[in-house]
């Protein structure tokens, strides 16, 4: 068996994250083609399938994850196909639902027990791009229900594109704050506000945690 898929095997947090960085890769390089389009809508797809059975590896509540997923997946083609906006704005809904909930099941899986395991330390970086990549769905739900809730970024147009909701939602979870683009609605500003108390809470409770344990573990 090739190595790469040993380490996979045996580190499945691993994969989850770097298709996640991977994607993010893909996303800046990708053009306005319909095959563009076409890889982006792939990508959307592939990487709930892995939440998915990244929730099946945790402590929470499988149907759930599997409902989530389904819903997101039909939804999406069903839009597609269709041509239909609501549909891909329930779509992203379901799976910015999917996002956050496999986030939650790795902090489960991270709290379950006083180890330090280098998969755990993999989760936390996977936990880390669920929650960026579950709040730019959301951001992208919000502009479409309410236009120009965001500014900045390509001129001439009220919809951001995915990279700049996603390079955003990187912003915003990890407090640098060097974005571009500017929440403007109350409605966008809330989000926001929230993904910035989430991203503060998560260094100081799960990484905080991790980085406690390691210590005490490497003092015995």
């Amino acid at each position: 068996m090739h190595p790469a898929i040993l380490f996979f095997k045996r580190f499945p947090f691993a994969m989850l994250l770097c298709v996640q960085l991977l994607s993010v890769l893909c996303y800046g390089f990708l053009t306005d083609s319909k095959t563009s389009h076409i890889i982006f809508n792939c990508l959307g797809l592939i990487v709930p399938m892995l939440a998915v059975w990244v929730v099946y590896r945790s402590p929470a509540t499988n149907w759930i994850g599997f409902t989530l997923v389904t819903a997101s997946i039909g939804t999406t083609l069903l839009g597609l196909l269709g041509g239909q906006t609501q549909l891909i704005v329930w779509a992203q809904s379901f799976e910015g639902l999917l996002y956050f909930y496999a986030a939650i099941s790795l902090v489960m899986y991270m709290f379950k027990d006083d180890v330090v395991t280098l998969d755990e330390l993999y989760a936390a970086g996977a936990t880390f791009t669920l929650l960026v990549w579950g709040f730019a769905l959301v951001y992208s739900v919000c502009q479409q229900i309410y236009p120009n809730s965001i500014t900045g970024g390509t001129a001439g147009t009220q919809l951001r594109s995915w990279i700049e909701l996603l390079f955003f939602s990187f912003s915003m979870q990890s407090g640098t704050g060097l974005s571009d683009l500017l929440p403007v609605s109350p409605q966008s500003r809330a989000i926001a506000s929230i993904q910035m108390f989430s991203g503060v809470m998560y260094i100081t409770v799960v990484v905080s945690h991790l980085v406690g344990l390691a210590a005490s573990t490497k003092a015995k």
